[in-house]
């Protein structure tokens, strides 16, 4: 990479981490875009030059052959020290190269400082079971995961085996065995990669995000077999995840995966940031846990009634999101 071009990506890191950004958008001919609590602002008005789009491009993929020919998307993880740690999702329109930046904390959060429920935080000390860590796209998802994962760490010595695409949060620095292992590199899949860590001794399976049938046929096979596993899912919320995940099995399945879903569920958190008045944002979330009326819910397939009993499931710890749901 050219030293200017450096210099002014250089610039761009530093006043993006300085406004406290959780994104960073460029493409070819426009302005650089961050996204702060949540809205998007321009912090330069210089249009990016096609060049200097292609220059980062180029150092951050290893793709120069190919940057002409190249279709879909590519991801891409880096920690650069000017930078910090950041996940590039490159992608093309119009034969033009764009790139969304996600910033990643310089270190693992802390549960207590997110605003993580106390409830939750305990069930991580579990030895066995699935909990689901649910939201949209920019919700914190990864970020409440790698935190649980820190406090699992830091309050058991426990082997613990991540399987991300791609890894976001760098765990290497906490206590106890941790092997965290990309889907695509080091694994084929998330299917073959649980089957790998069921063979690893783990006591904790992690999985970034469950996206497929697939992808959910493997997690309830991991947490079958008696291990405690935490993933993440796209929901808009608690209810909403445990239908989604149902709805991923062909009919002749799913009579099974009701069943194995509630014997092994202990805990559904939704979750959204909220745009605060002063500025910045905060973390809002409810809580369904598997209670014995739950269980019985899910194994019915009955989930339309699945809001109702947590919001009669205060006395237990559960807990509704304060907006109004559309059904």
């Amino acid at each position: 990479m050219q030293p200017v071009t450096r210099c002014y990506f250089d610039d761009t890191f530093y006043e993006a981490r300085r406004l406290n950004a959780s994104d960073i958008h460029l493409a070819a001919q426009r302005p650089v875009v961050v996204r702060v609590d949540g809205k998007l602002r321009e912090i330069s008005p210089r249009p990016m030059l096609v060049p200097m789009l292609e220059e980062l491009y180029e150092e951050t993929t290893d793709g120069s052959s190919d940057l002409l020919h190249w279709k879909g998307d590519r991801t891409r993880v880096l920690a650069v020290p000017q930078w910090g740690r950041a996940r590039l999702h490159w992608t093309r329109s119009r034969e033009t190269l764009h790139c969304a930046i996600r910033l990643f904390p310089d270190a693992c959060p802390d549960p207590r400082t997110l605003g993580i429920s106390e409830r939750l935080c305990e069930l991580v000390g579990s030895a066995r079971g699935l909990i689901l860590i649910v939201g949209s796209t920019g919700s914190g998802k990864s970020t409440t995961l790698a935190a649980l994962l820190k406090l699992s760490a830091e309050t058991q010595y426990r082997k613990i085996i991540t399987l991300e695409d791609p890894i976001e949060f760098d765990l290497s620095g906490l206590p106890g065995d941790i092997e965290q292992r990309a889907v695509g590199t080091d694994v084929d899949s998330l299917h073959d990669g649980v089957l790998s860590a069921l063979r690893s001794d783990p006591d904790v399976i992690a999985i970034g995000e469950a996206r497929s049938s697939d992808d959910c046929n493997a997690l309830l096979r991991a947490a079958e077999t008696g291990h405690f596993v935490i993933a993440t899912m796209h929901a808009a919320d608690a209810a909403s995840a445990i239908d989604r995940m149902l709805r991923a099995f062909p009919s002749g399945e799913a009579a099974i995966a009701r069943t194995v879903l509630a014997d092994v569920l202990l805990a559904v958190s939704a979750q959204e940031l909220v745009a605060r008045p002063a500025g910045g944002r905060s973390l809002e979330s409810e809580l369904l846990l598997a209670t014995d009326a739950v269980r019985a819910i899910v194994r019915d397939g009955k989930c339309y009634q699945l809001r109702n009993a947590m919001t009669l499931g205060g006395s237990v710890g559960m807990s509704r999101f304060a907006r109004v749901d559309f059904l």
